[in-house]
């Protein structure tokens, strides 16, 4: 079997690459050009690299003619774009063209993996799954939008080909090399420098991205065709998630909330500057702030039956992703 990973330099492909190559797989890995390697340069020698697009067909296929089954983790992860159809290009498109592309070279099956967001979230403290309807249209968040949409767009295709797809859900995971940083670990690394003494009101789920990549395994094995599987972890409020976090780290508990309406305040004022000034991405957004006060609460009851899926503590994946961010800061810049 030869294992295909899309997005390989990204946290979670970072993560499965390594664990490919210690299940003593040599990945093909599919890289988008102009993209960098620098988190992964310790062990592309070990790996077949190919380089393109996800929008342009043609070039994914060198990419799938050496791939047996596939995981296709390449997205576009931000809150805001200074050209906002990428979103819908790389996430709807792309997701598409990755499908259309594995029938079209025989891959005998694809992991699509995809968010935990497109689950919706709740104004309560209550565990959403597989079957509850995504809720986050027009807060102008669209990624999330566009995520969902993605995978309609995959389940369609390998309903209609028969290519043997499956879909999985991650929460928010949490652990070394986040190099980007992700959504989740530019808190962290804040935290970690001190500079976040302050807690929004809402929840997430977290899990550690070991337990992640665990998963994405039992789904190219166990996994059912077309069905989605939510990888959950701990569900915590955001004030317990920052106070685990500052105590790891050895910093200042949080202990001022933030009210919602000023963040609103401050994100129209950070994307105004951003859409017509600076064209960098903004500090806060208004999908941001959207999510504040609700609960990104999730059940993986059907992993765990269907997927044999076992996640341990996210304490775990947080202490390790606080240390590898404090070694960071303290100047120590390696890729491991």
């Amino acid at each position: 079997m030869t294992v295909g990973i899309t997005g390989a330099n990204g946290f979670i492909g970072n993560h499965l690459i390594r664990s490919a190559l210690a299940k003593h797989h040599r990945p093909a890995v599919f890289l988008q050009s102009g993209s960098s390697t620098g988190p992964i340069d310790d062990v592309l020698g070990s790996c077949d690299v190919f380089w393109g697009d996800l929008l342009e067909p043609d070039s994914l296929d060198p990419f799938l003619r050496r791939s047996s089954v596939v995981f296709h983790l390449a997205g576009f992860n931000r809150y805001w774009s200074r050209d906002p159809r990428t979103f819908h290009r790389v996430n709807i498109e792309g997701a598409l063209n990755i499908a259309k592309g594995c029938s079209r070279n025989g891959i005998e099956r694809l992991v699509h993996v995809s968010s935990c967001i497109t689950l919706g979230a709740s104004d309560r403290p209550v565990a959403r799954n597989e079957q509850s309807e995504f809720n986050l249209h027009g807060i102008r968040f669209l990624y999330g939008e566009t995520k969902r949409a993605g995978e309609f767009e995959v389940q369609n295709w390998a309903r209609k080909s028969g290519l043997f797809t499956v879909i999985v859900n991650p929460t928010s995971a949490i652990g070394e090399r986040d190099h980007g940083p992700t959504p989740i670990g530019k808190p962290i690394s804040d935290i970690c420098k001190g500079l976040w003494p302050v807690y929004v009101a809402g929840g997430a789920c977290f899990i550690d991205v070991r337990d992640v990549i665990d998963g994405l395994w039992l789904a190219l094995e166990n996994g059912k065709t077309t069905e989605r599987y939510c990888l959950a972890g701990d569900n915590l409020t955001n004030r317990e998630f920052m106070t685990l976090v500052a105590a790891l780290a050895g910093a200042a508990e949080p202990r001022l909330q933030v009210p919602r309406l000023m963040l609103d305040a401050l994100a129209r004022g950070a994307e105004w500057i951003s859409d017509r000034l600076t064209h960098r991405e903004p500090m806060l957004t208004r999908g941001m702030t959207a999510l504040v006060g609700r609960y990104l609460y999730f059940d993986g009851a059907k992993a765990r039956r269907e997927l044999g899926f076992a996640p341990g503590p996210s304490a775990a994946g947080i202490e390790r992703c606080v240390r590898w961010f404090q070694a960071q800061h303290r100047g120590a810049r390696t890729w491991s």
